[in-house]
């Protein structure tokens, strides 16, 4: 009897050894690249949906295929939009715009409910960077060189090329902001009321380049983008940024609060990002999510970075 007392009791323990390990939550950890890593909270939890690492050797066959992919469709992308857009010609893209990039879904409950959203990181690489920092200077010296005549070779500044220090320095000089209210109608106005334009023109420049469909169906394609396109609004309640103090360093963080309406159907949202300066390139975060679940992912990405606020500069 003895022996099955002791047997029982040696169960039960076991028993509440094993449901007391399986109610202890533990914190996911999510990559934000160049050896960035975060913890989530206890309750909330991270499911990876897409990693590329930005160490090379970490990375398996599919992985390496797929930056390589990205990294040709960006360069596309950008050099396309430079054609289009650029007030001046400026030298291509070149090299690898990105160094990684991950996707995460995160989910977490709190007595108001259950909220869920989309961590993506992307990691920008030193060479983009460098490249865009060289075409910032030609435009704005060959847009001189237009208004006032070409300027001697000697007295043009070179680029400052990219560094986590520069960067860092900057941001802490950088004063913040919000919009909110009347200004932020007054700003969506001219937007909006801008929008349909911008996004026709864009789309017929990338028109005249197709060259697989007729002109009648050029028409017809143009005449249907055109009526969808000036159905489409923006709205928001609120778009501020701020330099801020994080585990990772000095940083940047904003966020944005609206929605995107339809023909009548308003779908909200809400955008909050992070922009990291590392050694290697710069890390952006983003998470998105309904705007309903806005003060919980702000306030788990303020654990996650240990947010502290910067004056900023003047």
């Amino acid at each position: 009897m003895r022996a099955l007392n002791k047997k029982l009791m040696t169960l039960a323990c076991a028993t509440c050894l094993t449901v007391g390990i399986g109610a202890v939550a533990y914190a996911d950890t999510v990559d934000l690249g160049y050896g960035l890593y975060g913890n989530t909270s206890p309750t909330v939890k991270a499911v990876e949906v897409m990693r590329v690492p930005t160490d090379a050797k970490l990375r398996n066959n599919e992985q390496s295929q797929i930056i390589s992919v990205a990294n040709k469709a960006a360069v596309d992308a950008v050099n396309t939009s430079l054609k289009l857009q650029a007030p001046v010609q400026v030298d291509p893209m070149k090299g690898d715009v990105l160094d990684g990039f991950s996707v995460y879904q995160l989910q977490g409950t709190d007595k108001q409910g259950h909220h869920v959203g989309q961590l993506v990181v992307v990691d920008y690489s030193k060479n983009a960077i460098d490249q865009v920092l060289g075409m910032s200077k030609t435009v704005v010296e060959k847009g001189a060189d237009v208004k006032s005549g070409p300027k001697n070779p000697s007295t043009s500044k070179p680029v400052a090329l990219y560094s986590k220090e520069l960067a860092q320095e900057k941001l802490q000089k950088l004063k913040g902001n919000t919009i909110e209210g009347a200004k932020l109608a007054k700003d969506l106005k001219m937007i909006n009321d801008k929008l349909p334009a911008q996004i026709m023109d864009a789309f017929d420049k990338m028109l005249a380049t197709e060259k697989n469909l007729s002109p009648k169906s050029k028409e017809e394609l143009r005449s249907y983008v055109d009526f969808m396109v000036k159905q489409v609004s923006l709205d928001a309640t609120h778009v501020g940024y701020k330099p801020v103090q994080t585990r990772y360093g000095t940083a940047v963080t904003g966020d944005l609060r609206g929605s995107l309406k339809y023909d009548g159907f308003r779908n909200t949202g809400s955008l909050i990002g992070y922009a990291v300066p590392t050694d290697k390139g710069v890390s952006l975060q983003l998470l998105m999510s309904d705007d309903s679940s806005h003060d919980y992912w702000a306030n788990e990405l303020n654990h996650i970075y240990q947010t502290q606020s910067l004056k900023g500069g003047k």
